[in-house]
């Protein structure tokens, strides 16, 4: 189930927004992938990227119904503690792959290089590094 905003509550109500056990102070956005309205769901995820602000993201990009944490900080997406356990062990799998689970992989309109509906990257392999000897006519 998703959550719903709570952020913009108005002071003067008659319970304040600090006494409130349901406030989120994270933004709660959603975006659903087939739908035909997104460009302002859109705008919005990519002004709070830009200044580098947290917030929670209802999409459903793998599961049906995800609930995802996007760090302000780093761009980095983990389920939120509110998700379902599908979700969690979908997007741990996903993780586990190989798959780096930043926001632009995670959104088709951010275009990343590596879409975590795709392949995995293939494993690194790491080249031997190889000692060469100093070169005689170098310090002559």
């Amino acid at each position: 189930m998703p959550i719903e905003t709570k952020t913009y509550k108005h002071y003067w109500t008659d319970k304040k927004w600090w006494q409130d056990e349901d406030y989120v102070e994270f933004p709660v956005l959603t975006y659903k992938k087939h739908y035909a309205r997104t460009k302002t769901v859109e705008r919005k995820i990519k002004s709070l990227l830009r200044r580098g602000k947290s917030f929670i993201l209802n999409t459903n990009i793998l599961t049906g119904d995800d609930i995802l944490y996007v760090s302000g900080f780093n761009g980095m997406v983990q389920p939120c503690e509110d998700a379902v356990e599908e979700c969690k062990q979908t997007w741990q799998a996903k993780k586990e792959e190989g798959h780096m689970l930043h926001i632009n992989n995670c959104l088709p309109f951010l275009n990343g290089v590596r879409p975590v509906w795709g392949e995995p990257p293939p494993k690194r392999i790491r080249r031997a590094s190889i000692k060469r000897g100093i070169s005689s006519r170098r310090n002559a």
